[in-house]
Order: C-alpha cells, then structure tokens, then sequence
C-alpha cells in the first residue's frame, strides 16, 4: 500500500483542522506523526470520529514516523463499542460535526445484545458469572463485541471468548477498553 496523501499531524488541532476543510472532499489520508509529537493515536482517532471519518491501516515510516491511514465512513460501515462510546464522549463534549453525526449507526447502549451462546457459557460456572456481573457495563460491551465482531472466524472467536472467559474467571479485566480513562466519567 502506498503512503500518500499525506497529513503532518503535529498537533490534535492542526489534525482537526485539516479534517475540517477536506472531510468531504478527499476520500482518504495518511495522518503521518513523529515520535516527539504531542498528538496521541487516540486523539487522532477521536477527531476523526467527529468528522465521520474512521482510521485503518498503520505503517512505519522509519524510526520516528507512523502514518494512520483515515477515510471516511459509509453509513452502513460496523461500529466497535468501543468507537460508538468514543462518540458519546465527544456529543457530549460538543466536538461532533454534522459530517460525523450524518454517518452514526444506532446509538442506543440498550441496543447491544449478548449472544444467546455466549451467555450460556458465562453461566455455567456460578464464580465466572458472578464476576461477569459485576464487572463493568463499558467493559462488558466493548470485550463481548471485540468477540461477536469475528463470530465468522471460528478458531478467532473461540480464542477470544476463552481468554475472556479465563480473565472473567479470576475476576480480571484486561486489555485497553476505556481509553486510559477518558471514557470512564465524561
């Protein structure tokens, strides 16, 4: 894959500002940032939720450059748990864009439901459970829809519902689901 179209993100403004002029013009970009950068992934990640667009492909440059490779959702692309309470987070911040409300899905945290199968499986083991219940909602949605999502990738499915069950069974929460805090009181 060629790297090209290129953006320097060097700050979360600049990248939010160039968003803001070409969002509904370029059909895609490579937001190219350097090790001593203030601008984290996560920040890229979040402006461009505002402007309806989404990230994918990652490259190394060299030592001290990654490019992020961003273009714009269609309305009928699938959202992560993850990036749905990312954009909750921004509404509720005000830094949502009519571009990016344009392209979200149904927002409605009711609207997420645990498959018939993995429930059972969480219920046979009463501790598992227990703990399963107890952990948090966020949490929760985000882990079982990381596991849902490859539900046509068998042995991928398989592993992640274990490792779940297995951290769920000694009462661990593991792996990056609040975005080091930001989504946990907005």
């Amino acid at each position: 894959m060629i790297i090209d179209k290129i953006v320097q993100a060097h700050s979360r403004q600049e990248w939010r500002n160039w968003l803001s002029d070409n969002h509904d013009s370029e059909d895609y970009c490579w937001a190219v940032t350097a090790n001593h950068d203030p601008v984290s992934y996560l920040d890229l990640v979040e402006e461009a939720l505002c402007f309806g667009w989404i990230d994918s492909t990652k490259k190394r440059i060299d030592n001290t450059q990654t490019a992020q490779r961003f273009s714009p959702r269609s309305k009928r692309s699938n959202w992560t748990e993850l990036n749905k309470e990312r954009v909750r987070r921004l509404a509720k911040l005000g830094m949502m864009t009519e571009a990016g409300n344009r392209v979200l899905p149904d927002m409605k945290v009711e609207s997420f439901v645990i498959q018939d199968d993995i429930l059972a499986q969480l219920r046979e083991d009463e501790t598992l459970y227990r703990h399963f219940q107890a952990m948090p909602d966020l949490y929760v949605r985000i882990k079982i829809d990381n596991i849902q999502s490859v539900r046509n990738d068998a042995k991928l499915f398989q592993n992640r519902l274990t490792k779940f069950i297995e951290q769920t069974r000694i009462n661990k929460m593991y792996g990056q689901w609040n975005d080091d805090g930001r989504l946990l009181e907005y």
